[in-house]
């Protein structure tokens, strides 16, 4: 039976991110099934879009992607944004709170149409945290139609030794947790997301496992001299390569003060940072004294993409703000073995001098020692890499992951 089903996100492509891409490939998945998929999002392109107008802008309205019928919602802006709301947020009222906290996409028209929309749904689903604007707006259209409301919370969870670490606090906040007890179904990407979203008191029957899978084509089969050409980095030179938002969060300036330290022992490595910089980071780059051994890509196209895993002997992902951590399995469908922080998803998907290196969250002499072991080890390093390779077939393809939504949401319609 096909379903009718509406996807809200704060994103969605060209914009880059994981979230963002789970929720393409789950509408595209879903709409290649026969059912009919829409979803509303953003207008915004990158983050900081969300509280300041000054950057780039998606347009507004409806158009069809790949069989998916995408509205983009224009962003409300006034001076000092973020202050203003974030003062707002204080309040103690829960629906109050998801609609100003100061990190969300402010989308006025997203919640009025919620409140007044006549098309017709099967079910409405959300994500991901802690953006609980568009989510409170999918509650509430969800609600309102007396449909199910399905949620995919994404929670990064931090330090996995400190459970009281600021992001778990931040993610798990008494507002966030308030739609995730009114989801009939919700999603975890991880056992340990799985078990803290029991912990916090969502019943067991309502979290379903899932994951995130990979696709191979969009990320193997590049040409690592074309790559290691245009960053001149000769055949035989060691890279680490690192593929996020860069940020504090996602341990980019972690990563590159564990390769100042072996920079200052001699040790040969270059370092490629791949993606789009964050204030956090340029804060820290601006004074770095080993600018001369780091390359920054930018964004990266599907094709760049697939150059920058082939030319890469070590993938680095030292974040504290992963629910989960797609690169990774990018990483390994090319044979790189990674390095993580004992944090949030990739913390949980690494299994220690299996198919990857997790050190303790913060520990940035740890992150130093075991990015020096993989340099110096090459057969440690193959071997690492080759063992992750081997998981993706048996654990994560997206066809796997993106059958266990069409599961439940039939089971709920």
């Amino acid at each position: 039976m096909a379903l009718k089903l509406l996807n809200i996100i704060q994103r969605y492509p060209p914009a880059l991110g994981g979230s963002e891409l789970y929720f393409q490939k789950l509408s595209e998945f879903l709409a290649s099934k026969g059912h009919d998929i829409s979803a509303w999002t953003s207008t915004a392109d990158n983050l900081e879009s969300f509280w300041l107008n000054r950057h780039p802008m998606l347009s507004c309205g409806e158009e069809f992607i790949n069989s998916v019928k995408v509205r983009r919602f224009k962003l409300f802006h006034i001076p000092m944004q973020r202050l203003i709301f974030k003062l707002i947020s204080r309040i103690p009222i829960r629906p109050l709170q998801c609609l100003t906290f100061s990190h969300n996409p402010i989308m006025p028209g997203m919640l009025e149409l919620a409140s007044r929309c006549d098309e017709k749904f099967d079910a409405v689903h959300a994500g991901c945290f802690p953006y609980a604007f568009p989510i409170h707006s999918g509650m509430k259209l969800a609600k309102n139609k007396k449909i199910p409301f399905l949620l995919t919370p994404f929670l990064h969870l931090g330090n996995l030794d400190d459970p009281r670490n600021r992001i778990r606090k931040g993610y798990t906040h008494p507002a966030l947790m308030s739609l995730a007890h009114q989801a009939d179904a919700i999603f975890a990407q991880t056992e340990f997301e799985a078990q803290t979203l029991e912990d916090l008191g969502i019943p067991h029957e309502k979290i379903h496992l899932q994951g995130m899978g990979v696709e191979l084509e969009t990320c193997t089969k590049g040409a690592p001299e074309i790559a290691r050409k245009l960053w001149s980095i000769p055949q035989h030179e060691i890279i680490v390569g690192h593929l996020a938002n860069l940020s504090w969060d996602k341990g980019s300036t972690d990563l590159l003060l564990a390769m100042e330290i072996l920079w200052r022992k001699g040790i040969g490595a270059k370092l490629v940072l791949a993606g789009p910089a964050m204030p956090s980071f340029e804060k820290l780059f601006q004074a770095f004294p080993f600018k001369d051994q780091v390359i920054r890509t930018g964004p990266l196209s599907t094709q760049e993409k697939q150059n920058f895993f082939a030319a890469i002997d070590i993938f680095a992902l030292p974040s504290r703000s992963d629910s989960f951590g797609i690169v990774l399995l990018e990483a390994w469908a090319n044979r790189k073995p990674c390095v993580v922080y004992k944090a949030g998803g990739p913390g949980s998907l690494v299994k220690h001098q299996s198919d990857g290196i997790v050190v303790p969250c913060d520990n940035i002499e740890s992150l130093a020692n075991a990015l020096e072991n993989l340099i110096e080890d090459k057969k440690l390093s193959e071997r690492l890499g080759l063992a992750g390779h081997g998981r993706i077939a048996r654990e994560f393809l997206w066809e796997q992951k993106l059958q266990v939504f069409e599961n439940v949401l039939k089971s709920l319609t």
